[in-house]
């Protein structure tokens, strides 16, 4: 359920902050493809490299600051990696610094833990 909910939640993050971020573009502006092949990488590396809480709303708190600042720094290595494959590729996104790319972290590692928290939570499992 988790699964689904982060795949989601990265590309409403990836819309939310190409849309709301001034320094954070579609290099050719009339793809929508561009956008789906940002949410691919975020996707595969966010797969390879697991940083999240296994329930958000019991976490404790500290634990979710931490998983919180890690994921930040991991999507903002991320967005500077998509923009320079989308430089390399002449398509894709173009970030325009480091601080756009920590605010785009920080969006991306928001909305997945917001869209995470909501709705039911998932069940643990019995040992």
């Amino acid at each position: 359920m988790y699964r689904r909910r982060r795949i989601v939640g990265t590309y409403l993050g990836a819309a939310l902050a190409v849309a709301a971020l001034p320094g954070i573009s579609l290099i050719l502006d009339d793809s929508p493809w561009e956008l789906i092949l940002c949410g691919v990488v975020f996707l595969v590396v966010n797969q390879l490299i697991h940083c999240y809480p296994s329930s958000v709303r019991t976490a404790p708190p500290v634990a979710l600051l931490v998983l919180a600042a890690i994921g930040i720094v991991q999507d903002t290595l991320l967005w500077l990696l998509v923009s320079w494959i989308g430089s390399q590729m002449d398509y894709g996104v173009h970030v325009d610094g480091f601080l756009t790319a920590l605010a785009g972290g920080a969006v991306m590692r928001l909305t997945v833990l917001a869209v995470m928290a909501i709705g039911p939570q998932p069940v643990p499992e019995a040992a």
